[in-house]
């Protein structure tokens, strides 16, 4: 018994250990539902091979009786440790044809994206990765929370 349990035990953290590497899972939530355009929110990821892939996740909730728009337009900048600075806009679609995309969450649409399948990073190391709203408003209104998500991704050469 003692044998077949320890047995079960190793498969589950084998197939756990499968499973891709999450980088950054982290979730910002604004005061008063509202984004400010210039305050970017700021996540760190450290990259430990510049040969891996990822995938990038975007995931807004929104009160939809105050945000009026189809999308959520960003500005990703992605700063490396030694100064190499990329710059990526990117956006959400919260509506299609008119209608909300997404689920309700705690009172709040919650859609998700994503981003970049496949993104690489130039090299190993520490970066900081910012995220804006680029609407045209200072303060853009109906924003609950904004969350990130990156995990390493596995690469099906057969399907390349």
């Amino acid at each position: 018994m003692k044998i077949r349990t320890i047995a079960i035990a190793a498969c589950l953290m084998l197939l756990a250990a499968c499973g891709n590497k999450v980088l950054v899972d982290d979730e910002r939530t604004f005061d008063n539902n509202v984004w400010n355009r210039f305050t970017p929110e700021r996540f760190d990821l450290d990259i430990d091979d510049a040969d891996k892939y990822f995938h990038i996740d975007f995931t807004a909730q929104v009160d939809t009786a105050l945000f009026r728009y189809d999308h959520l337009p960003l500005i990703v900048d992605i700063y490396s440790e030694d100064g190499v600075h990329r710059h990526i806009r990117s956006h959400i679609m919260l509506k299609t044809n008119g209608r909300w995309k997404g689920e309700m969450n705690d009172g709040y649409r919650e859609v998700s994206t994503r981003a970049y399948e496949y993104f690489s990073f130039n090299q190993a190391g520490t970066y900081r990765y910012e995220v804006k709203q680029a609407t045209s408003q200072y303060d853009l209104e109906g924003i609950h929370s904004f969350k990130v998500h990156i995990e390493e991704a596995k690469i099906d050469l057969d399907k390349l």
